[in-house]
C-alpha cells in the first residue's frame, strides 16, 4: 500500500503512512467534518474499514460491473480509493496518492 494524503477541498488534514504497522496518522486538522480518522495509529484492518467506507456497497447488485469499468476481478477498497480517489458524493474529502499531483478540482464532483 502506498502512502496517501487526505485533503478537505484543497486542506490538508491527514496523512497517512502505510508503511509502518500499526499505520501511523499525522493529523492536521481535528475538525469532526474535516478528519476521517480517530486516531494517530491504526492497524491494516482498521484503515481497509475507513477505506471501505469510501467504497460502493459491494453487495449492490452491479458491482461486478463497476468493478470490471475499473479494471478489477474483486472487491478492494484500497484499489478502489486508488482509482476514485476516496470521493463520496456530497462529500468534500479526497485521497491524494504519492506522486499525484491534484487539487479538489479535479476529483471532487460539481454539483
Amino acid at each position: 500500500m502506498e502512502n496517501f494524503t487526505v485533503y478537505w477541498n484543497d486542506e490538508k488534514t491527514a496523512f497517512v503512512d502505510c508503511s509502518s504497522n500499526p499505520i501511523k496518522i499525522t493529523r492536521f486538522v481535528m475538525h469532526p467534518v474535516k478528519q476521517i480518522f480517530p486516531k494517530d495509529e491504526i492497524t491494516r484492518y482498521e484503515l481497509g474499514e475507513v477505506l471501505k467506507s469510501r467504497c460502493w456497497d459491494e453487495n449492490r447488485a452491479n458491482i461486478k460491473l463497476y468493478l470490471e469499468k475499473m479494471g478489477l476481478n474483486e472487491f478492494n477498497p484500497y484499489e478502489i480509493c486508488r482509482r476514485t480517489h476516496g470521493v463520496m458524493f456530497g462529500s468534500k474529502i479526497w485521497f491524494c496518492f504519492e506522486g499525484e499531483k491534484l487539487c479538489a478540482k479535479d476529483v471532487l464532483m460539481k454539483g
